[in-house]
């Protein structure tokens, strides 16, 4: 890339032009990996974190000053890692002339001289500069401002700005992808299916439009009348949209932080924990966050059962009245299951 006008500032100056941290923690990261390993820290470059589960398990820092190389999952030299979180970081360290990404500005791009100071450009009106083949592009979206910058070669990841599509991260940068007609990428196990992970929607019913909720989202006010299970102080409450969300609570009268439980499970309010979706007769969309064909329908003593990927209902045959969601099998003995009602 040639022909800019750049003006070197000193280190000190620069600094002020750093102050980026991307809007994701990595919390929020772990949330959209199906998968178990490292991802960096979007607020420190030093630092990395593990994800098992969809949540973050363990965390630290690269020792000795070296920088998380997200992608490779190893800690570098900082005179040879990009830091994600600063240009003027890298430039401080780099020991070789170098383009990189300015994370708090994208129509911006640095260079460093390899002394320890940076320079600054612009891709001009319209324009975005994308690191991962250094020239400047013109579209609406920037190739580095995307989750993949903090995650791991080859995986998929859900892509938190499109609920429902996925992002495929290689070297730092994200290609975005969809689910067919009808399918939405669900984070949890790595796969599309019928059932919108992200609002309990199913792809081709139209019923139930669930939750418009994402993960640490604060709402005022649904903390309301709820109480601590002894001896906690704090405690849960459900969505009252999905089978699946709920609010973490600290005061009854406080905000609640919303949260889903892990895919294939939903929320009892009784016990305020995720459970089997057996174990608990929510009256919404069941098919929500879950990876099954078939749920029982809510208050039908599981002779009448949802088709997932359309919404519509059907029924067991006579001679096996009861449909068995744990198993997906229909039954001639009614499962004792809290879906199928009392006897």
């Amino acid at each position: 890339m040639g022909g800019f006008n750049m003006k070197v500032c000193a280190l000190a100056a620069c600094l002020l032009l750093v102050g980026h941290v991307s809007g994701y923690s990595m919390e929020d990261l772990c949330a959209q990996w199906s998968g178990s390993g490292y991802v960096g820290d979007p607020a420190d470059c030093h630092g990395w974190g593990y994800c098992q589960g969809q949540k973050l398990v363990s965390w630290n820092k690269c020792p000795n000053g070296r920088v998380f190389n997200a992608p490779t999952s190893t800690c570098g030299f900082a005179n040879s890692t990009i830091c994600t979180t600063s240009a003027v970081a890298t430039c401080t360290a780099a020991k070789s002339p170098m383009y990189v990404a300015v994370p708090s500005d994208c129509n911006q791009y640095g260079y460093c001289f390899g002394n320890g100071s940076i320079g600054y450009g612009n891709c001009g009106a319209g324009g975005v500069y994308a690191a991962n083949n250094n020239t400047c592009v013109w579209g609406p979206t920037c190739p580095q401002d995307t989750i993949c910058r903090f995650m791991k070669n080859d995986i998929f990841v859900g892509d938190p700005n499109n609920c429902g599509s996925y992002l495929q991260c290689n070297n730092g940068y994200g290609t975005p992808g969809q689910c067919g007609t009808g399918k939405f990428y669900n984070p949890g196990n790595g796969m599309c299916q019928g059932t919108n992970p992200c609002t309990g929607e199913s792809g081709n019913s139209g019923s139930n439009p669930g939750t418009t909720y994402t993960v640490g989202q604060s709402v005022a006010a649904v903390c309301t009348g709820g109480t601590a299970i002894a001896p906690a102080t704090t405690f849960f409450m459900p969505d009252k949209q999905t089978c699946y969300g709920y609010f973490y609570c600290t005061t009854a009268a406080g905000n609640g932080v919303w949260n889903a439980c892990l895919t294939g499970t939903h929320f009892d309010p009784d016990t305020q924990k995720c459970v089997s979706p057996a174990s608990v007769d929510c009256t919404y969309n069941r098919c929500g966050n879950v990876n099954s064909p078939f749920m029982a329908v809510s208050g039908q003593n599981c002779k009448q059962y949802e088709i997932c990927s359309s919404g519509a209902t059907a029924y067991c045959p006579s001679s096996n009245p009861f449909y068995d969601e744990v198993h997906n099998i229909c039954t001639k003995d009614k499962p004792a299951y809290t879906i199928c009602g009392a006897e």
